[in-house]
């Protein structure tokens, strides 16, 4: 009888040119393990299908397969960059201290001129409305 190590090389000498790194062979595994995993899942038998072809687990290549696990599983993160856009304005001196001097924590100079903005908008509003 061969040990396990044996019936590895064995295998590896014999491996199909067409496997190859991060893929699993079904037949590989089940020489050296035999059947003792299998019939408690019985799913790894069944074949995968993506939305591109359909492929058999006698090859799958687990590090894609995860990649698009985790890729599914992740909410899209919305970036800042993504919903704001940086622009340079001139401002007066003494309106720039001031404003320096009320605007404490990270991110309240961006809230304050953009309140500033709508504020202004919506009392350009009402004056066009009266007129």
């Amino acid at each position: 009888m061969s040990s396990k190590k044996d019936r590895f090389n064995a295998l590896l000498k014999d491996k199909d040119e067409e496997t190859s790194k991060g893929e699993v062979s079904k037949n590989a595994h089940l020489a050296l393990f035999g059947n003792e995993n299998t019939s408690n899942n019985t799913s790894e038998t069944k074949s995968v299908v993506t939305s591109k072809e359909s492929v058999s687990t006698d090859t799958v290549d687990i590090s894609q397969l995860a990649d698009k696990l985790a890729a599914a599983n992740k909410p899209k993160r919305v970036k800042f960059e993504d919903t704001h856009t940086k622009s340079t304005y001139w401002i007066r001196d003494d309106i720039l201290n001031a404003f320096n001097k009320i605007a404490g924590e990270r991110g309240e100079k961006t809230r304050i001129i953009n309140q500033a903005l709508i504020d202004y908008f919506q009392k350009l509003e009402k004056e066009l409305q009266q007129s």
